[in-house]
């Protein structure tokens, strides 16, 4: 079994997603992913994951 990877996604975000930050959220392996601009992306340590 190999570990999961971690893709940091590129671009700089000008807000903390979360409830209310107005993108989809969808549960995703015990974690949640943001649809933002056509991809998923979740937060992970002081970074965003491409999902």
């Amino acid at each position: 079994m190999s570990a999961p990877t971690c893709t940091p996604h590129q671009e700089q975000h000008e807000h903390q997603h979360g409830p209310s930050c107005g993108h989809e959220a969808v549960e995703h392996e015990g974690h949640v992913d943001y649809v933002h601009d056509g991809h998923r992306h979740a937060e992970h340590d002081g970074h965003y994951d491409e999902h």
